[in-house]
């Protein structure tokens, strides 16, 4: 991209060296209007700081430039920046690139969980990570914990032990981050992993993080961790046994569960 102070600078050249105006302006891409303009830069001195900078500090933008220059104006940084075509370019990232996953309608419980982090922060300043994990179908939430950090291994050993308790589902929704990513799921268990930037494709534990800072996270100043983690621990309990769930026709994500266990129960007696 050619900067108009440029254009301005072929198109003199090329009417000292001869061609008319009506040439020289169509060849640097100039109107006629503003090859006439024979203005004095006023700010000569600054244009030749700001490009003397540029050039010394190649990765430094107009605003970090701006640094340097102690009483100048921003504006006239900016201007002369954008004059002159100076521009920080970007470092591409590398896009993870995931398969799509095919739409997948939940039947029953344990076809399906999702996992993903929240962030909060306790009264001395210091974050805290919470894993949830919940059944897509059920809505229920099987693992609500806290902790300073959640390595993959930290994360394992809790899947493991929902294993145990819960049995293994057919898929795990969860992102892409590298606690996820680097999981050894059993064989039966599919990893189903969102496209990147596609939060809304695990929607179930958006939500679910979304009520529970609502309800919980945003009224309370926890002093510690083991605090935080007593009134997880209450919240789980009131979630999954006592809130009355919307998509659940007004029925805790427990008792839905039992009631569909119970529906299954009736239907394969009649079938016998």
């Amino acid at each position: 991209m050619v900067s108009p102070a440029a254009r301005r600078r072929a198109c003199q050249a090329l009417l000292k060296a001869g061609c008319s105006r009506v040439r020289a302006c169509r060849t640097a891409r100039l109107s006629r209007q503003a090859s006439r303009r024979a203005r004095s830069d006023r700010n000569a001195e600054l244009r030749a700081s700001v490009l003397e900078l540029a050039k010394k500090h190649p990765r430094f933008g107009f605003r970090r430039i701006h640094f340097l220059l102690p009483g100048v104006n921003l504006k006239a940084v900016h201007r002369i920046w954008k004059e002159e075509g100076l521009r920080l370019s970007r470092r591409k990232r590398r896009r993870l690139k995931v398969a799509s996953q095919p739409r997948f309608e939940l039947t029953g419980p344990n076809q399906a969980w999702c996992a993903d982090f929240c962030h909060e922060r306790l009264a001395n300043g210091r974050q805290v990570r919470i894993l949830a994990v919940l059944d897509c179908f059920t809505r229920e939430c099987l693992l609500l914990k806290a902790g300073a950090h959640f390595p993959s291994s930290q994360v394992a050993k809790e899947l493991e032990w929902l294993f145990l308790v819960h049995g293994k589902p057919q898929r795990l929704v969860s992102d892409n981050g590298p606690e996820f990513r680097a999981l050894e799921l059993p064989e039966e268990t599919l990893a189903a992993f969102i496209q990147p930037g596609s939060p809304w494709q695990n929607g179930h534990v958006e939500s679910f993080f979304d009520k529970l800072r609502d309800e919980l996270l945003n009224r309370e100043t926890f002093s510690s961790r083991a605090e935080l983690q007593a009134l997880l621990d209450e919240h789980l309990d009131f979630y999954n046994h006592r809130r009355p769930h919307r998509s659940l026709r007004g029925h805790a994500p427990a008792s839905f569960g039992n009631r569909h266990s119970d529906r299954i129960n009736e239907t394969e007696a009649l079938q016998l």
